[in-house]
């Protein structure tokens, strides 16, 4: 017999499943929050200390314009990174999206950590004896988490990823042989998707969601290099926030409650709405220190600041007016909602040594203490964040004037992390808009590697 759908439970239902398209552009757990450092391999190696400062290729650019001064007459630099995350995580509690106290059927342990590729471009050109140009296109944010379809998670998340580039041209002027300065700009495209199940606990009458989102940011970024003879090099850097538009939709079926609470002509149909969001993140400073003992060993060091604590909350605005509804014709009727983050601002430290062995052999040793902006009490299964420290070596091989490969490889110790996330709010107050609920401990660790080849036109 036919019934009609109660309307409450059906807005819930699209509440809960909207709510997770934008949450996807924080989906990245191998960073400090969801920032990527490795955008080239020359530091890797280094644990990224040094980075405002080396100025050995054209990856300068990105890390501070002004080292571009010190590059001959035009390079070209390509990398690639591949991050292998490993997050073991164990459920200690659970609640179904709509109904309380009822367990989800599912495996209590998962592991979303996946490998993810993070490929580079950098290049140079010198205008003049103090002029030169530089354009890098790189991935600054992003990567790839997967929960298990099946698994306990599965209502919070299942497959969340972001990609990035981030397209950036750089002038920079040599005022003395001791002093010199870098500016460019910052064009950066993201596109988010983000998987997940919905239903009251049986798998096999679950429903699900599948979202899209893209839109770009616009931004700049400036640096100084101050030399000391060829010893000493200290360079400071800053990176502008970014006010990042995204738009989109998500697809969905609802699930099938078989008859228990409240079954409806609309179980099993296909769903479709409108979605906005906006989210800025956040400006970095960098000081970076190089030092040259001798002809064989140089220390680099880093410390930076990054002012996460403008991410408070992500909202999600809901547009029923463009095409917000159930394939029955049905309204699809969307309240915005409310993700608090409260993130903290961030802070990293990273110490590095070089060593030349000869014209052709380079090696490189470092560390780094990274912060994560995750605070304990916001932690969630889409960012199970935590404090870590890095332990990274490296090198390079000049194979002639023109030619040289770098080499790179971290390891990442994860600090261990809890979760006890509930349902996103609705916009403006504390009301949760289901009673999903998810508590558990992760385990992380993380394995870098990259390689890099660089090209000198002489």
């Amino acid at each position: 017999m036919a019934r009609n759908w109660d309307t409450s439970i059906k807005s819930k239902v699209a509440i809960l499943s909207t709510s997770l398209v934008m949450s996807c552009l924080s989906s990245q757990v191998f960073a400090a929050g969801f920032a990527i450092q490795e955008q080239n391999v020359t530091n890797l190696g280094l644990a990224y200390s040094g980075t405002a400062a080396l100025a050995e290729d054209a990856s300068t650019g990105y890390y501070n314009p002004a080292g571009l001064t010190r590059l001959g007459e035009s390079e070209v630099v390509l990398s690639g990174i591949l991050i292998n995350g490993s997050f073991d995580f164990n459920a200690t509690g659970t609640n179904v999206s709509l109904l309380p106290n009822l367990t989800v059927a599912g495996s209590t342990e998962d592991n979303p950590g996946t490998l993810a590729l993070v490929p580079t471009f950098h290049l140079s050109k010198r205008i003049d004896d103090r002029w030169i140009f530089g354009f890098n296109v790189t991935a600054p944010f992003g990567l790839h988490s997967q929960y298990q379809e099946d698994g306990i998670a599965r209502y919070v998340a299942t497959e969340s990823s972001i990609k990035t580039l981030n397209f950036s041209p750089n002038i920079a002027y040599e005022f003395a042989p001791c002093l010199a300065f870098g500016i460019g700009g910052d064009a950066l495209w993201a596109r988010a998707a983000l998987d997940a199940r919905v239903g009251a606990g049986d798998v096999a009458l679950d429903g699900f969601q599948k979202n899209r989102a893209e839109g770009w940011g616009y931004g700049w970024h400036a640096g100084l290099l101050w030399s000391h003879f060829d010893t000493t090099r200290v360079g400071l850097t800053y990176r502008s926030h970014i006010n990042l538009a995204a738009e989109g939709n998500s697809e969905g079926l609802t699930p099938i409650t078989g008859g228990l609470v409240f079954p409806t002509p609309a179980e099993g149909q296909f769903a479709l709405s409108r979605v906005r969001s906006q989210i800025t993140l956040p400006e970095t400073w960098t000081l970076s220190l190089y030092h040259a003992f001798n002809e064989q060993f140089a220390l680099t060091a880093d410390a930076a600041w990054t002012n996460w604590s403008r991410f408070h909350t992500l909202r999600l605005r809901f547009e029923p007016n463009r095409g917000s509804t159930f394939a029955n014709g049905n309204p699809n009727p969307g309240i915005d909602t409310d993700t608090w983050e409260h993130f903290k601002d961030s802070r990293r430290v990273a110490l590095g040594m070089i060593y030349t062995y000869d014209t052709n052999w380079l090696f490189r040793i470092g560390t780094q203490y990274d912060q994560t902006p995750v605070r304990n009490e916001f932690r969630t299964a889409r960012l199970p964040d935590s404090d870590r420290i890095w332990a990274a070596i490296g090198g390079a091989y000049t194979f002639s004037e023109a030619l040289r490969i770098d080499f790179g490889y971290a390891h990442l110790f994860f600090e261990d992390a809890s979760i006890n996330e509930r349902a996103p709010f609705r916009a403006g107050s504390d009301t949760p808009i289901s009673n999903a609920r998810l508590s558990g401990d992760y385990d992380g660790s993380a394995d870098i590697v990259g390689i890099q080849i660089r090209y000198d036109f002489v």
